[in-house]
Formats: structure tokens, C-alpha cells, sequence
């Protein structure tokens, strides 16, 4: 897309801070967003919502995709003690309904020990949540990405039904950011 999406406008914020905000409403314990390293403007947009250096986790490769982020997440030091679970977050979706991911919350919390994803029209999609075992063995993970380690756990996979079109879909390209933008019922840029 040629900029940093978590920076573009969303709900007179920025999709990092509307990202944020809706994490933090819906009661999380805990949210250590993983960002490039290299990425200054991110570093700066982060300290302005509050957040220290020591609460977000460096990926100092994101060149290896996003697979390399989650390891790096699982392999922080951060995370606080009695944590049970981990959202795995795409910083590209704010377009998500708060109600949707609400569903998901629930539905980990009475499932505790499946791995939670969405799924729309039989599209899996994001984010899912994975039980704190799990989240642990991806920094060691020889899969070759997510969708790969979640079907080497697929017995433990829970497929959760959402009228929500938005979690299959992301903000990769300008079209895309003006059509979910404008489905958000946001003003044009």
C-alpha cells in the first residue's frame, strides 16, 4: 500500500488508536502490539497512545513475515503472569465489529483449551485465539506460517460461526481501505 496502515485515519484517529481502543474496551489483560523495528513513526504513534518502549515487541525482520512476528511474541518477556490466552490481531482490520469480537472472547473463555478462529461463509479468517500452550510453541514452530501451525493443531481447532464479512477481509490495498472505510460509515479521507 506504500505507507504505514496502522497511521492511516479512522473514527478521527488512526487505526492503531482505534485498534487500541477497542482492545482496550472490550477488558483485555494485556496488549503488546509487535511492530518493525526500523518503523520510527509507529514507535512515536505507540508513545503517543500511551504505550513505553518496554510494552510493545520489536520484530527486527519483518521482511519474514508475519509468522516471524508471532515467534517474537512468544518468545517476549513481557507478558504478564496468569495470562491464559493470546489474540492473535491483524493490524490491518479495524474495521471488525466490536460485537464480533466479543463472540470470539466468549467463546475462548468456554472453550478454554480450543483455538478460536472465525469463520465466515466456511473462510476461516482472524483473529484467533490461542490457549497459552500454544502460544508459547510458536517461538519454536518449524511451520511454515500461521495457517500452517493451526492445522497441525486442527483437532483442536473451534470454527466459530460470525455474520461479520469484515474478518476476511484486510486493508492490503487503497481500494480496499476506501470500501471498508466508507462500510464503517466514516467520512471519506
Amino acid at each position: 500500500m506504500g505507507t504505514c496502515k496502522l497511521l492511516l485515519p479512522w473514527e478521527k484517529k488512526t487505526v492503531l488508536a482505534h485498534l487500541l481502543e477497542q482492545w482496550r474496551k472490550l477488558g483485555v489483560a494485556q496488549i503488546a502490539p509487535v511492530v518493525d523495528a526500523s518503523n520510527r513513526m509507529l514507535k512515536s504513534a505507540l508513545n503517543d497512545s500511551e504505550f513505553s518502549c518496554d510494552a510493545w515487541i520489536e520484530n527486527s525482520f519483518p521482511e519474514r513475515g508475519m509468522f516471524s512476528s508471532l515467534q517474537e511474541a512468544s518468545r517476549w518477556r513481557g507478558w504478564r503472569s496468569g495470562l491464559t490466552h493470546w489474540i492473535i490481531a491483524l493490524g490491518d482490520q479495524p474495521q471488525i465489529e466490536i460485537s464480533t469480537l466479543r463472540l470470539l472472547l466468549n467463546a475462548s473463555q468456554q472453550n478454554p483449551t480450543r483455538i478460536c478462529q472465525p469463520v465466515f461463509c466456511d473462510v476461516a479468517a482472524h483473529p484467533l485465539i490461542l490457549p497459552k500452550h500454544h502460544f508459547f510453541e510458536l517461538a519454536e514452530s518449524y511451520a511454515e506460517d500461521l495457517r500452517t501451525f493451526v492445522r497441525n493443531h486442527e483437532q483442536l481447532r473451534l470454527r466459530i460461526p460470525v455474520n461479520d464479512p469484515s474478518v476476511t477481509a484486510d486493508l492490503d490495498t487503497q481500494e480496499e481501505y476506501a470500501h471498508w472505510h466508507s462500510s464503517a460509515g466514516l467520512p471519506g479521507r
